[in-house]
């Protein structure tokens, strides 16, 4: 899945500090409701954690250590 590879590759650059929802969006070329639904279902999981904010921005994190 697109938004899990780029999460892997984006916590192993930061060191697993929070990606923005609209820069995920544009890397993974998803629409951001698309991105969003996806998301939920993932945090439902215990796999990311999703921060939103009242202007409508907003970041995920990746809680599970990427994949050796």
């Amino acid at each position: 899945m697109a938004i899990i590879n780029e999460l892997q590759a984006d916590f192993d650059r930061s060191g697993g500090a929070p990606l923005s929802l609209a820069r995920l969006s544009k890397r993974t070329q998803l629409r951001m409701s698309t991105l969003r639904r996806f998301l939920s279902a993932l945090e439902e999981a215990g796999v990311v954690k999703v921060e939103l904010n009242e202007d409508g921005t907003g970041s995920v994190q990746l809680l599970l250590p990427p994949a050796a």
